[in-house]
């Protein structure tokens, strides 16, 4: 009798594993978090300096943080020095008018 309620048990326990894995596998963010991180191995494998690794690590992060916050119609993740070279645009177009 043992015998048999090994095998019911296992064949479950084989049976769970594999739907749970199914779902896994099928789940959309599941899936877009495993390209996420190949895309990421890729670049690692590509780039030799680390504190560029850092940085290009920290902007995603940051702009898909960004991107969530209220439906992204409101913010925009903007680099520090485009932001210098917009005011110079700026003040140059202030001085000629």
């Amino acid at each position: 009798m043992s015998n048999i309620q090994d095998a019911i048990e296992r064949e479950i326990a084989d049976q769970i594993e594999t739907r749970i894995d199914d779902a896994i596998y099928e789940n959309s963010d599941v899936q877009q978090l495993k390209s996420d991180v190949e895309d990421l191995e890729a670049k690692v494998n590509e780039i030799v300096d680390l504190d560029d690794l850092v940085n290009q690590v920290m902007y995603k992060l940051t702009d898909t943080l960004v991107k969530s916050l209220y439906g992204n119609d409101e913010y925009t993740l903007i680099r520090t020095d485009r932001l210098e070279e917009m005011k110079k645009e700026i003040q140059e177009k202030g001085g000629q008018q």
